[in-house]
């Protein structure tokens, strides 16, 4: 069905005549010159109609009508972004900002060249017959059988990272061995990777101006453009978008001797991917820049040495008008190819740029009512056919949340932007829930479409569970600030602070999510931190001040209900299930009398939610860096005042090892020392940084309720040199660990550590290459003063005399 264009492009871009002038006319009100604008008033343009009808996604059968609409999208938001420029220029008191703590998609299959190399056989290749299958920990996954993409992985024999430009493989011939077995150089930035058998695809971020200026790939992405003032004629090269995701696919079946398969490049952002059954769903997402559209207006000189209002308000509108008609035009002459992402192969050593469309945008579709012009993009690659194939579907949206089962896949995005609701108050934020069929492995299936009140929080606010979709959201009108100072006839706010929801919806076979089931008034003014969705149950932390937990029975889709709530300091970021009875969190610890939060402390704590009515927290582990200098007065220089950990905002972070009852979260912090010592006349500075960069294993007893701690895996000593270091450019976290056997292996960029479980002994030591630091050398020369990086040291102290072991007089 040809989709409906959302409204017609009144300001007719492309009739650039005597006529298209009067009709710029139209475009603005007639500004009433004598405006006060201390008054709060202000030269308003005349906006275009925004209204709302239906998320549903509708397929393109026209390229005319996509582009049609892409302008339309374009046109409206620079309208809008003009009246708030003049909202800026002309109210001298700003509103206050509060601050509180198929299918659809039927589109042929992109055929790939066979360019592979053939199989070579070598002392790593292949898979040993034996499996190690529930004997190893693998990815922190959000679901059971789907597994999400990372920069770490493995297969129980082999361990897979990417670190810097380089894919690392690491063989385990034994649990508690590790050997590094190659080393593969990845274009860009290689950020995370999926592995099926004897293949990885590995997606890596290209920055434009990171290209070689030879670079074939910079030169498709860019085109020079001379721009003429009065003054001289200016060549500049133009980028419509500066980022590619690129996706290589390297055979591994010779694990010594990894080869690249094939590589394709697509225009935009990565996103994130899953894997199920061999078969990987990338999802990306563009934004495009589009040259000479000026969103703010361009004043002349002599505007600002004129004092009278209406003079200028003269001057003012004339040049609004004069940036609309240069906006027209320029929106009238942008094409398709402006505005879609560009797909590129490598092909026999060549680029081969695919077609923005192979059947008259099939391939793209929006929601009924959208606005936007931002392309999120599926694709899909099937790993274990004998040559990998690609399907590629364009939605156009913002930027989504995704969420995967091992049958569903969920993007969730917000239905419309923040420029969309400017003089627009009657529409509350909402969130569009589109759902596809991911059950065959060869074709993403667009399924139905709904929308919930408020905005998501991430994908754990997302689930499907025996046909339904449950998603927590947050109403909060916080970003859209001029909607704080709207009331009503009793002079009353309108808003009055954020409220949350669980909404339950079912496919209605006909295109539509319909909501069947709704929670709402969870946590007046407080706000959704993270959300776990397990079988029929659903747990919320909500936070303000204090952090409630949530325990929600969603057993009746159609009757969800509020089984119980706890209130305890802090907030939990993340919630991990360890079984039917006892949740393990990660977060930020309680503040001073247990109010608001203490950014300084990382807190794991364990919740016993058996009495589904009256949970409880069991037990509370603040983690630190464990140590405190001798002799320290002021914490700030010379303790270790804060740590952090990457657990509390990636899950991935996070490893729980039922086996054992053990945790192990990264911990890492960082500080400069400054130290003076005056040894026979001459007083030398020793100065730096030190890093902590560690591994916390915690013990979890839930038969009693404690969490203890278990020891500590150390990273450190790979970025202190002699004690201190330089600053390092690079991560200095251990950013992931896994559990094989009775070992935990701790993964950093600078190198790798097997540790016994049980005692925490040291078995394996590995550097890893791939991220070396930039070396950087301060020298401050002062009279009797001596640095030991100096130069100028003589041989007796080359070498400082306090990191002598047998050094004398080195105390304050």
């Amino acid at each position: 069905m040809r989709r409906k264009s959302i409204r017609a492009f009144s300001m007719m871009l492309l009739m650039m005549t005597s006529g298209c002038l009067q009709a710029v006319d139209g475009v603005i009100e007639d500004i009433d010159r004598t405006i006060d604008a201390l008054e709060g008033d202000y030269p308003k343009l005349d906006l275009p109609e925004r209204t709302r009808s239906s998320p549903s996604l509708q397929t393109y059968d026209a390229c005319e009508t996509l582009l049609e609409d892409l302008k339309t999208a374009v046109y409206d938001e620079m309208i809008v972004n003009l009246d708030q420029q003049s909202y800026w220029h002309w109210v001298t008191e700003p509103i206050m900002m509060r601050m509180d703590g198929g299918s659809i998609f039927a589109e042929p299959e992109l055929a790939l060249a066979d360019d592979s190399a053939s199989d070579t056989g070598g002392t790593g290749s292949g898979q040993t017959t034996e499996s190690r299958e529930g004997e190893f920990s693998g990815t922190n996954n959000q679901e059971e059988g789907v597994d999400e993409a990372d920069f770490l992985k493995t297969d129980g024999y082999h361990i897979y990272m990417l670190n810097g430009q380089l894919l690392l493989i690491m063989g385990v011939p034994e649990f508690g061995e590790l050997t590094l077995e190659s080393n593969l150089t990845i274009e860009g930035n290689p950020t995370q990777m999926m592995i099926e058998g004897d293949r990885l695809v590995i997606s890596s971020s290209i920055y434009y101006w990171s290209l070689p200026e030879d670079s074939e790939l910079r030169k498709l992405m860019s085109e020079e453009v001379t721009a003429t003032d009065p003054f001289s004629d200016v060549t500049y090269s133009y980028t419509k978008v500066q980022n590619l995701v690129k996706y290589t696919v390297v055979d591994i079946t010779d694990r010594s001797s990894p080869v690249v398969e094939k590589e394709m490049y697509i225009e935009g952002n990565y996103h994130t991917a899953r894997m199920v059954d061999g078969t990987v769903r990338s999802v990306t997402h563009l934004w495009t820049y589009f040259d000479g559209i000026r969103n703010w207006v361009e004043l002349p000189e002599e505007y600002w040495s004129v004092e009278d209002t209406d003079e200028r308000m003269g001057i003012w509108n004339d040049s609004v008008k004069q940036t609309v008609l240069d906006n027209e035009q320029v929106i009238s002459e942008l094409t398709l190819d402006d505005f879609v992402p560009h797909i590129y192969e490598i092909r026999e050593g060549e680029i081969f740029t695919h077609p923005l469309t192979y059947e008259q945008c099939t391939e793209f579709s929006a929601s009924s009512d959208s606005a936007g012009r931002g392309f999120t993009t599926i694709m899909t690659m099937q790993m274990l056919n004998e040559e990998v194939s690609l399907e590629v579907d364009h939605i156009t949206s913002s930027w989504a949340h995704v969420y995967s089962s091992e049958d569903t896949l969920v993007l969730a995005e917000p239905a419309n932007d923040g420029w969309w609701f400017w003089r627009n108050s009657e529409w509350e934020d909402a969130t569009n829930i589109h759902s596809f069929d991911i059950s065959d492995a060869n074709h993403t299936t667009y399924v139905a479409s709904g929308r919930v009140e408020g905005t998501v929080n991430d994908q754990f606010s997302i689930s499907e569970h025996n046909g339904s979709v449950r998603v927590a959201s947050t109403s909060d009108n916080w970003w859209l600030w001029w909607r704080l100072a709207e009331t009503d006839e009793n002079g009353e706010p309108v808003w009055t602070g954020p409220t949350n929801q669980v909404t339950i919806l079912m496919d209605d076979g006909e295109g539509k999510l319909e909501q069947v089931g709704f929670l709402g008034d969870i946590a007046e003014g407080e706000t959704i931190w993270s959300a776990r969705f397990v079988g029929d149950r659903g747990y919320l932390v909500t936070f303000m001040n204090i952090d409630p937990l949530w325990v929600l029975d969603l057993s009746d889709p159609y009757n969800p209900v509020v089984l119980g709530e706890l209130h305890v300091p802090g907030v939990s970021t993340y919630i991990h299930p360890i079984d039917d009875d006892n949740l393990l969190t990660i977060g930020i610890a309680g503040g001073a009398d247990g109010l608001g939060l203490d950014w300084s402390i990382t807190q794991v704590s364990l919740f016993n939610v058996s009495d589904t009515s009256n949970p409880s927290l069991s037990d509370t582990l603040p983690l630190t860096p464990a140590y405190v200098d001798d002799n320290c007065e002021d914490i700030m220089t010379c303790g270790w005042s804060w740590s952090y950990s990457e657990a509390t905002y990636e899950h991935k972070a996070f490893t729980f090892w039922a086996p054992e009852s053990l945790l192990a979260v990264p911990l890492s912090t960082h500080r400069y020392v400054y130290d003076e010592i005056e040894i026979e006349g001459k007083v030398y500075s020793n100065y730096g940084y030190e890093y902590v960069s560690m591994l916390k294993m915690i013990n979890i007893d839930t038969e009693n309720g404690t969490l203890s701690n278990h020891g500590e895996v150390e990273h450190s000593e790979f970025y202190n040199e002699e004690g201190l270091s330089s600053w390092w450019s690079g991560s200095t976290n251990i950013r992931r660990s896994m559990f094989m056997g009775d070992y935990v292996y701790a993964f950093s960029a600078g190198g790798a550590t097997v540790h016994r479980t049980t005692d925490l002994q040291m078995m394996v030591e590995l550097e890893l290459p791939g991220n070396e630091p930039v070396e950087y050398n301060y020298v401050s020369e002062e009279p009797d003063r001596v640095d030991e990086d100096s130069e100028e040291s003589s041989e007796d102290t080359e070498t400082h005399p306090c990191n002598e072991s047998d050094a004398e007089g080195c105390e304050e």
